[in-house]
């Protein structure tokens, strides 16, 4: 991943157990920083090279930049997941500091800037979220996944693709929320992600959109058995759907908008207007 903001290269793998180090963008053979891992904090990618990892450099709290990874190691205990635990989701690290890749430590709940994965959910033979891409615009992060359907799975359990959306401020990610995406045709649902892209319409297109030239549009290629389709969604019609699931998970009382497969800590789980959170 090139980080402009620190002139760095930060490449990561599975052969030291998913740590990373930072290049120098002028010269890349030269070494910033090569971690040795002490602590569980310094584990950011996934040890498995069928788990991919989605990473970019984007705005953090404070007018800092930071470095956004989603991922699921899929450790095969609960005691491995402890020493795995912030490469089983969406973690938020630190990039110019002498505590780089970390993050910052949980408070007296366990909350902090990640969004992790329960030990069940994480360890489990039949759940897997797999992370297909990123991206930060307009003061939020955004993740696209695919993964079972339903926590618990089973071995049978479909497959679905879904957004996940974190607001750049929130220093303990209690703004973390997810919905289904799908890419519907007149024909047929599409469900899985392959890829997508963010990017500002033409003129042309703009005007058949009805769009300013300014506006984002998320492009996403979704597959589906045996054939492939591509959507465009409006940025603004995204962010406005996360809303509407927010405030009526307030009005309700109800759950939190993300799944139960996701560690909340001990705070309390109902949706409750937080003035801190975007």
């Amino acid at each position: 991943m090139v980080d402009n903001h620190h002139s760095q290269l930060v490449t990561c793998g599975t052969v030291f157990q998913g740590t990373c180090q930072s290049r120098r963008l002028f010269n890349i053979s030269q070494l910033k920083v090569d971690i040795v891992p002490t602590i569980n904090y310094q584990f950011v990618a996934s040890r498995r090279p069928t788990h991919p990892v989605v990473a970019f450099a984007a705005p953090g709290p404070s007018n800092s930049v930071r470095l956004y990874v989603g991922t699921d190691d899929q450790p095969n205990s609960g005691m491995l997941w402890y020493s795995r635990l912030y490469t089983c989701g969406v973690a938020r690290r630190l990039l110019d500091t002498d505590k780089i890749f970390q993050i910052n430590e949980p408070n007296s709940e366990y909350s902090g800037p990640f969004a992790i994965l329960t030990s069940e959910a994480a360890s489990s033979s039949t759940f897997l979220v797999t992370y297909v891409s990123g991206f930060s615009v307009e003061g939020f992060s955004y993740f696209l996944t695919n993964q079972p359907n339903v926590y618990p799975p089973t071995s049978s359990t479909s497959q679905s693709s879904k957004l996940s959306q974190v607001c750049h401020e929130d220093k303990f990610f209690d703004s973390f929320v997810e919905m289904p995406i799908i890419c519907r045709t007149y024909t047929k649902d599409y469900h899985l992600v392959r890829a997508s892209t963010l990017l500002q319409p033409g003129s042309a297109l703009a005007t058949s959109m009805g769009l300013q030239s300014t506006d984002y549009l998320l492009a996403t290629v979704f597959y589906g058995d045996p054939d492939t389709a591509l959507c465009v969604y409006r940025l603004s019609d995204i962010k406005n759907q996360f809303t509407a699931n927010i405030r009526a998970c307030y009005s309700s009382s109800s759950t939190v908008p993300v799944g139960s497969q996701f560690h909340r800590g001990t705070s309390n789980t109902n949706c409750i207007p937080n003035p801190q959170v975007c």
